[in-house]
């Protein structure tokens, strides 16, 4: 067993390593590649939502899109931290989702991005991280097997032929919403987790200085108000950090042709929301020239 522990261990770093393209090659590229003078991080709809060339475009600063769908600010912590051994950009935008950024759910499911590049034994940033979701997670990573369970298939496939090709880390969504989703439910009593509160405030506490951060969130089909964001509200006040807030922007609610579904914005709707917000970091950014020439 342990001899295949290990021969499990060496093929999937193997497959890692010589992906042509897709979701393992991108992975591999955000941890140990990526160069960008720009950042964006975030959930699928930081994916999805944010298109660097429109943003390299306007801003003439080099952009790649580091979102993973499904996943949230512990994930994301875990990227950036692997990413500042090497070097610190210049911005990161980071895109709110709710329920992976504040919200209280499972945080295991966030870890399985960052197996791949676990190492143990404080060789890296990412052991503090698997320790505070599960203290159990420490002793499964010493298998080679549970880092790479499941994952063989995508990873045989994207050595072969990706099924999903990004464009510096953005895939835009092609077909628009064609019915009105159901109603909300607004009278939620919201449990905020504080691990994930924990992580933003670190994100912030470590770009201090080094990196500028900006928080945005994008708007979502149907949104009455924005309550539910109210703990990073708070934090960004109490830190100075910008928030482009647009959850509830009124030139994109309601509007199918600006939708894939629900939650995403698709290519037409990407489009029109990356000019917006470049547009809006720009003079984020005009300011903070001006303002360190005094």
């Amino acid at each position: 067993m342990f001899v295949c522990d290990l021969a499990v261990g060496f093929a999937g770093n193997r497959l890692l390593q010589n992906s042509k393209d897709g979701h393992s090659w991108r992975q591999n590229y955000i941890a140990n590649g990526v160069k960008a003078d720009f950042l964006i991080f975030g959930s699928s709809r930081a994916v999805h939502h944010y298109d660097p060339n429109i943003l390299k475009d306007s801003l003439g600063l080099t952009v790649y899109n580091c979102g993973f769908d499904g996943h949230g600010i512990i994930c994301a912590y875990g990227f950036f931290k692997m990413i500042t051994e090497r070097y610190y950009p210049k911005v990161v935008v980071y895109e709110v989702t709710p329920r992976y950024d504040l919200l209280v759910n499972n945080n295991s499911q966030f870890l399985g991005p960052l197996r791949y590049f676990y190492e143990g034994g404080g060789k890296n940033s990412l052991d503090s991280i698997f320790w505070k979701v599960d203290k159990k997670e420490l002793y499964k990573m010493a298998s080679n097997m549970y880092r790479f369970n499941s994952v063989f298939p995508l990873l045989i496939m994207e050595n072969i032929h990706p099924f999903h090709v990004f464009n510096k880390g953005y895939e835009p969504l092609d077909n628009e919403m064609k019915s009105e989703p159901k109603q909300l439910d607004d009278s939620h009593v919201y449990g905020y987790d504080s691990l994930k509160l924990y992580y933003m405030e670190r994100l912030i506490k470590d770009c201090q200085g080094k990196t500028k951060l900006i928080f945005t969130i994008s708007p979502f089909y149907e949104n009455k108000d924005d309550k539910v964001l109210k703990p990073l509200k708070k934090m960004c006040e109490k830190y100075r950090i910008p928030f482009l807030n647009h959850f509830t922007d009124t030139t994109f609610n309601y509007r199918r042709k600006y939708f894939s579904d629900k939650e995403h914005l698709n290519r037409k709707g990407a489009t029109a929301y990356s000019s917006v917000v470049a547009n809006e970091i720009k003079t984020i950014l005009n300011k903070r020239k001006c303002t360190n020439k005094k």
